[in-house]
């Protein structure tokens, strides 16, 4: 097991001497296969020897399968970036100019200004897609810069709603928020847990009716922070839960007004709050709603 040409070799102890199950178990706890005892019997012996060799090599098989995925995801993940890098650019180019003619708006006829309107909201949706496939490539790839330091949980958390306050007034939905007393500060990269809560909150907006209430809660424990974001919205079927956080998965509920989704916004809420060492969650009823939340430890700090 020391020597590198040997290590992954296959060991089998065969003996006549020390049947007692402290010898077996200290014989497989060094890294053996199997144990056997004298006498042995051949076919049986040659039957457990085809099978440990089949397994072994299966391993290797499967070891060089896993380099190679390895190897192309760590090569797709850079495509990504690079093509989602490049591509912002010319398409924030399209989004300003589109926003110059809108601006021009007496010189524009309503089939003009509906046109200007389309260019700029498909160009939106497409830039937003950009950069969450460039946050999932450097997230996956390791290259993520986390700026780590002391966070007020409930200044982000007003923040983020601040940031969301007029896509809800334009569904008139309100966004109610209450915490626990005392609500420490936490270590953590404030600009990736405000894209996590600006994520939650958004998503709650989307898939909730006109006129109804969105409700934050902060909580603490004696080991973490929690924050929940509650709607009032259609909730999600449970058996399509499990889905929620894959990369392109969308469920079969759709946003109330017509508001689109790149599917990756929770894929990357999940990966930063698992980055900062916490947990996220959901749950969900249909036809009284869902609610997200997150942790985040204390023991960071």
């Amino acid at each position: 097991k020391s020597t590198k040409r040997t290590r992954k070799v296959p060991i089998v102890f065969v003996t006549a001497i020390s049947k007692e199950k402290k010898y077996m178990l200290q014989g497989l706890e060094e890294g053996a296969v199997d144990y056997l005892f004298k006498p042995l019997d051949v076919e049986i012996t040659k039957a457990k020897v085809y099978t440990l060799l089949h397994y072994f090599h299966q391993q290797k098989e499967l070891e060089l399968k896993n380099a190679e995925l390895a190897l192309l995801n760590e090569q797709k993940n850079y495509f990504l970036g690079m093509a989602s890098h490049d591509l912002r650019n010319p398409l924030g180019n399209i989004i300003t100019l589109a926003q110059f003619i809108e601006s021009e708006d007496e010189k524009l006829s309503e089939e003009q200004k509906s046109f200007i309107h389309t260019i700029i909201d498909s160009g939106q949706f497409m830039l937003n897609m950009l950069n969450n496939l460039l946050d999932v490539s450097k997230i996956e790839s390791g290259n993520i810069q986390t700026q780590m330091q002391e966070t007020d949980v409930i200044d982000l958390v007003q923040r983020s709603i601040t940031d969301n306050r007029y896509q809800a007034q334009k569904k008139n939905i309100s966004i109610q928020y209450s915490s626990h007393e005392n609500i420490p500060l936490i270590k953590g990269d404030a600009s990736q847990l405000r894209q996590v809560m600006n994520n939650l909150i958004s998503n709650a907006i989307k898939f909730s009716v006109q006129g109804k209430a969105i409700e934050i809660l902060i909580e603490k424990s004696s080991t973490a922070v929690r924050v929940s974001v509650a709607d009032q919205g259609q909730g999600i079927p449970e058996e399509e839960l499990e889905n929620v956080f894959k990369p392109f998965q969308k469920t079969s509920v759709q946003s109330t007004a017509g508001e689109k989704s790149t599917g990756l916004g929770l894929t990357i809420a999940k990966k930063v709050v698992e980055a900062h060492r916490g947990d996220i969650t959901v749950k969900s009823e249909v036809g009284k709603g869902t609610v997200f939340s997150f942790t985040l430890p204390l023991e960071m700090m």
